[in-house]
């Protein structure tokens, strides 16, 4: 559950975040499309972050599937020499399985080394990745939330300009029947072709 609270700062406290499970933001593409253009030298960092552990873990994973295959060759050889040891007392079956004996402790300890460091690595991803979760929210939600308070003050403007539109044009509205009423009056009283006459006379000229 998300711990409702904010800080009253301008940049939010990742601990809020702590019991979320969150998908690396990184490998959203609507995150990257929102951030493309707007990424502060924090984000930048971070991101930097997550593709360097990605790529430890990467690298781990592909050391730890090295040693399996090479211990699992060292294995088949003690194997394939356990005739020659056994039966035969081979010195030279019994060297080599013993080099290869202590191949696979090596191989045990590096493989042992890899998990620790293994077990670390998501830990570590998940704090980075929640610390970017906070910057990004820190952005957006600021963002906004200014937006939300630049709405509140344009809102009144926003009414009484309607308020001015809905006057004008009811004067517009009471303008044009003024006319129509005047030109009906002055072509009942005079004629069409008076009427002309003094449109041309008096209206004024366009330039």
């Amino acid at each position: 559950m998300i711990k409702s609270f904010f800080s009253k700062q301008t940049r939010i406290d990742p601990i809020i975040f702590e019991d979320l499970k969150v998908p690396l933001l990184i490998l959203d593409p609507l995150w990257q499309e929102q951030f493309r253009d707007r990424k502060t030298d924090k984000i930048n960092n971070l991101e930097t972050k997550t593709k360097g552990i990605l790529k430890e873990i990467s690298r781990l994973t592909e050391a730890e599937k090295k040693l399996k295959q090479k211990k699992k060759e060292c294995l088949s050889q003690i194997r394939k020499l356990t005739v020659d040891v056994h039966d035969y007392r081979d010195k030279d079956a019994i060297k080599a399985t013993e080099l290869f004996k202590i191949a696979v402790v090596d191989i045990n300890s590096e493989l042992d080394e890899l998990g620790r460091m293994a077990d670390k690595l998501p830990k570590d991803l998940e704090r980075v990745n929640r610390e970017l979760l906070a910057e990004t929210v820190s952005i957006i939600y600021f963002s906004m939330y200014n937006s939300k308070e630049r709405l509140e003050s344009l809102t009144p403007e926003i009414e009484r300009l309607r308020g001015e539109v809905h006057r004008l044009t009811l004067e517009q509205i009471e303008c044009e029947e003024e006319t129509g009423r005047t030109y009906q009056l002055l072509h009942k009283m005079v004629g069409r072709e008076v009427v002309n006459i003094l449109d041309q006379q008096f209206q004024p000229v366009e330039t």
